[in-house]
């Protein structure tokens, strides 16, 4: 069965909101989207296997992606108690974690070696082994889309996917690179 058979088949079952499969070479970096790492923003960096440094350069993590010929870019979404409900970013963005490695569970059985991006970086972890040990749970731990440099932003509209839901909806995004 075709990859894009089972996702729409299990995109209920997944909990995935939208979805698209483009062409890797069709996936929009930017060194500008690394910026917003390198200035820690989300206080991950240099601090994660999933982030910046550790994640290579840009331009080496275009490359490794460019080495696949398709992708996979999904959503989920969440609606909020109210605006800014911070425990309700955290519970939403665990479950999104969850359908990736579902995702990710899938991709692996039909595909060597696919790359699978997702949300700011890991959390599996209390404390990450960076830079001193190798990361402890490899198959589970998820680079960020953002630390790929991925303009995820110009991306999903381009593929038709909603990169905003609503004001008191979270969205999260994963990617997965794959060839068949």
């Amino acid at each position: 069965m075709q990859i894009e058979e089972i996702i729409s088949r299990e995109k209920e079952a997944l909990k995935i909101h939208e979805y698209a499969f483009i062409k890797a070479e069709e996936v929009i970096f930017s060194q500008e989207v690394r910026g917003l790492c390198e200035k820690n923003s989300c206080r991950m960096y240099g601090t994660s296997w999933a982030c910046p440094p550790a994640t290579g350069s840009v331009e080496d993590c275009k490359k490794q992606c460019q080495e696949y010929e398709q992708a996979l870019i999904f959503t989920t979404v969440t609606q909020l108690k109210k605006k800014y409900d911070m425990a309700g970013w955290r519970e939403a963005r665990i479950a999104h974690e969850a359908v990736t490695e579902k995702v990710a569970e899938i991709f692996r059985k039909e595909f060597s070696n696919p790359i699978i991006l997702s949300t700011e970086g890991c959390t599996i972890c209390l404390k990450c082994t960076y830079p001193e040990n190798p990361c402890r749970f490899p198959k589970r731990m998820f680079p960020a889309t953002e630390s790929y440099g991925i303009l995820v932003m110009q991306l999903a509209p381009s593929v038709g996917i909603r990169y905003n839901n609503g004001p008191d909806k979270v969205t999260y995004f994963s990617m997965v690179f794959f060839s068949e």
